[in-house]
């Protein structure tokens, strides 16, 4: 399909949801509400005092109103365009709707009594809740009022261990609690300290131990909104063989043996469980015992590293968790299942441990698979096709190695900068990764691998670009590790990064474009040695509507290494005095950029999304401009959404560009953005958003007047596009359009970048992608 016909495709889907969004707002809500009923509206809290959490409060109110799209009803309103006949039509209406929500006394009263339960939850026992409730054009708004009172507060902390044997450990944790004095009387967090102890009692070897052992006596007697509490530990619960129940100390576990079977097979085992474990062969390594039939795929000596169930070790739930993850993580095993069996001892009662045996079930997955794509391409507004080959094995050389290769093609429709006619670039590439399971260094990292999981990483690729312009090749090869500082934070360390660029040929257009300008030494062949450090934060939680952050940061240095050997072995020089390796002026520049995400999720159906990054690269040494490929560009479909990609900036700059096809790029980058998500109906997703930010060079450039970064004036610079989008989510991906509006232009002069007041609104500029742009 031609670009012309996509743009005009998705322009009939735009403008048919717009007028099904605008048809389902302007629908009575109250259309099937009843002659004595009314349409739920709104609730408020209103609470007299600022020490309850509100947010919290709200999940207890239910029924919710109906959900809102900046304050439509839009989903009653679907469900309001049905007719009251059978069909097809008005049952998808309904289907993607969302019926009335009605008022109803009953539940008033009963979200009144939940209100009331979470305030004594929270302490508050004198807590006075009430309601209010104002009806108008058949709809209902209720305030819950409430009225906290003095809260009961914790007076003392006192304990009280039926089991002594664990006062070695319960005790001194005590400074740990989260039960304290002068705090308010909170049934929350005194489960939560249930919790607490049972994690720290199960981690020092109580296999059997749970928080329903853990229990309070609480006295309120005092008369002064005070309490005293005694938290308390019963014994251990047991069965007799006469069957009377037994309380006796809690038992410690300490793991005596750890069988792996490496290739475990369920169906084998469901069929004759002790026929098939006797025939399996038994090999000791590490002082972990292997069972396996034949020999084994996958090197003991990793999978034993990924166990963290040490025999002669008492039981840690903690190490089993780890034990589940870093398995999980080598790819080799579909299902990872540990048990503990408890072992018979005749003088059991005499231990101050009893012997626990650990199995660790491993089921192997396919080790082999390849894949071929066909995929639409999306460079940041740059529509395209491609195919791809690849080729996965997940166990190259029996120690869990990941090895990937992938064969690519595609073609891209560029833009041109006057918008009078469009330009291919064909793209071909190959490249190989290897990952191990583990750091490849010359000292022992066996503590530093249970510890951090980590992983080495070593890939090379060859990627080949014919664009109108020019046409150039690029290898890189990558040599680094990656490893989990903790659950929220992975590190990314690259200590060798080469890439070597090759410009094979350029047209004259071209080549006098950039000829005597800060943009001629992007464009050359070039050497890079780079290295690099990475870190990624997120305390996203998976499979859970709550709000999250997200943190990237990367910083790179290039030529450092180069510059030292060629100084020392006095290298050749070029006429602009670079040194020269291997016939060509290695880069030399350093890098650095941060990117925030706060994604701000209301609820099922909508969310709010902040991103802010910035970025610069300085040139030095060796290097008079950054290489283009380690430059930043802004505008396309992940950047400012209201100009094309590499169409903005740098700064004020007003020119159209040095070559036929938008290829703005400089060294500072400030990008921030507000997005607006709501789910619509079937597959369709919408956005409101605004876009802002701007790309600056370093060094002034005589050809690009106003592209310099200045402390005084950046801030004036900033390009303003707000828009609105379609999305199509079809689970394995999402295509999207997005519409922007340039509201002010940095290139436009001083007292009139407010395009939005001073010009006729500006055509919109169309993205097509795939994929979320952040």
């Amino acid at each position: 399909m031609s670009t012309h016909r996509s743009h005009r495709a998705h322009s009939l889907i735009l403008v048919l949801a717009g007028l099904l969004i605008l048809l389902a707002s302007s629908c009575k809500p109250t259309k099937y509400v009843g002659e004595d009923e009314f349409l739920l509206d709104k609730y408020k809290l209103k609470v007299e005092e600022d020490r309850v959490d509100q947010k919290e409060l709200n999940t207890y109110i239910k029924p919710k109103p109906n959900k809102n799209i900046l304050g439509v009803k839009f989903y009653l309103g679907l469900y309001n365009l049905s007719g009251k006949k059978d069909n097809g039509f008005n049952r998808w209406l309904r289907k993607i709707g969302e019926p009335p929500v009605l008022y109803d006394r009953f539940e008033t009263e009963r979200n009144n009594k939940q209100i009331n339960l979470y305030m004594r939850n929270k302490g508050y026992y004198d807590a006075v809740i009430s309601d209010t409730v104002k009806t108008r054009k058949k709809q209902a708004q209720v305030t819950y009022n409430i009225l906290p009172g003095q809260p009961y507060t914790i007076r003392s902390v006192a304990y009280f261990l039926e089991d002594t044997s664990i006062q070695s450990i319960f005790l001194p944790d005590t400074v740990n609690t989260l039960v304290k004095r002068g705090d308010n009387f909170d049934v929350d967090v005194m489960q939560n300290e249930r919790l607490r102890i049972e994690t720290l009692l199960r981690d020092r070897g109580y296999l059997n131990f749970n928080r329903e052992y853990v229990h309070y006596q609480v006295d309120s007697s005092l008369g002064t909104h005070q309490v005293d509490l005694t938290l308390g530990v019963k014994k251990y619960i047991i069965t007799s063989e006469d069957g009377y129940l037994l309380q006796v100390p809690h038992r410690k576990y300490k793991v005596e043996e750890v069988f792996i079977y490496p290739g475990f097979d369920p169906n084998s085992a469901i069929s004759d469980y002790q026929s098939y474990i006797e025939g399996l062969t038994r090999e000791e390594f590490n002082n972990f015992t292997f069972l396996h039939e034949g020999k084994m795929k996958a090197n003991p000596n990793v999978v034993s590293q990924s166990v963290f169930i040490l025999p002669g070790e008492l039981y840690n739930a903690e190490k089993v968790k780890q034990s589940y993850q870093h398995l999980s993580s080598l790819r080799i095993y579909k299902v990872v299942n540990i048990t503990f069996e408890e072992k018979d001892s005749d003088d059991q009662v005499r231990r101050d441990h009893y012997p626990v045996v650990c199995h660790i079930q491993l089921s192997p997955t396919t080790n082999q698979s390849y894949t071929v794509e066909l995929e639409g391409t999306n460079s940041g507004g740059n529509i395209g096709g491609g195919a791809n080959f690849n080729y996965m094995h997940r166990n190259l050389f029996g120690g869990a190695e990941n090895f990937s290769a992938r064969f690519s093609g595609g073609i891209e429709r560029l833009r041109q900068s006057d918008q009078q006619g469009f330009g291919n670039m064909i793209e071909l590439g190959t490249e190989a990764r290897l990952t191990l399971p583990q750091f490849l260094l010359p000292f022992k990292t066996e503590d530093f691998i249970r510890k951090y999981n980590p992983k080495t990483n070593i890939s090379a690729s060859y990627n080949y670009q014919k664009r109108p312009e020019y046409t150039r090749s690029i290898m890189q090869t990558t040599f680094g590790y990656n490893w989990s500082g903790n659950e929220l934070v992975t590190h990314i360390v690259n200590p060798v990064q080469f890439n070597y660029v090759d410009m094979i040929n350029a047209t004259e257009a071209f080549i006098d474009s950039i000829r005597g300008t800060y943009l001629q030494h992007s464009y050359e062949d070039r050497l890079i040695l780079a290295a690099n450090y990475g870190l990624i934060f997120s305390n996203q939680k998976l499979k859970k509507n709550s709000d999250f952050l997200y943190f990237r940061s990367n910083l790179e240095s290039a030529g450092f290494l180069l510059s030292g050997l060629a100084r020392v072995t006095n290298a050749p020089k070029d006429s602009l005095d670079r040194y020269l390796m291997f016939g060509n002026a290695f880069a030399q520049y350093i890098k650095g950029d941060v990117e925030f995400r706060w994604y701000n999720i209301f609820n099922d159906k909508t969310s709010l999304v902040y991103r802010l990054f910035l970025g610069i690269a300085y040139p030095y040494g060796n290097t008079i401009a950054i290489p283009f490929e380690k430059q930043y560009y802004s505008g396309g479909a992940n950047g400012v959404r209201a100009w094309h990609v590499r169409d903005l900036g740098p700064g004020t700059y007003s020119g159209t560009g040095l070559t036929k096809y938008p290829n703005k790029t400089a060294d500072v980058k400030i990008e921030a953005n507000i997005e607006y998500r709501f789910k619509l109906f079937w597959v369709l997703e919408g956005s409101l958003f605004v876009d802002a930010g701007n790309i600056w060079s370093v060094y002034p450039d005589s050809e690009q007047v106003g592209a310099n970064f200045s402390w005084d004036t950046f801030y004036k610079q900033f390009a303003v596009g707000p828009g609105l989008g379609l999305r199509m989510d079809f689970s394995f991906f999402v295509l999207r359009t997005d519409f922007g509006f340039q509201f002010r232009d940095p290139s436009s002069p001083e007292g009139k970048r407010w395009v939005i007041v001073h010009e006729p609104l500006r055509a919109p500029i169309f993205n097509l992608a795939i994929g979320y742009p952040f």
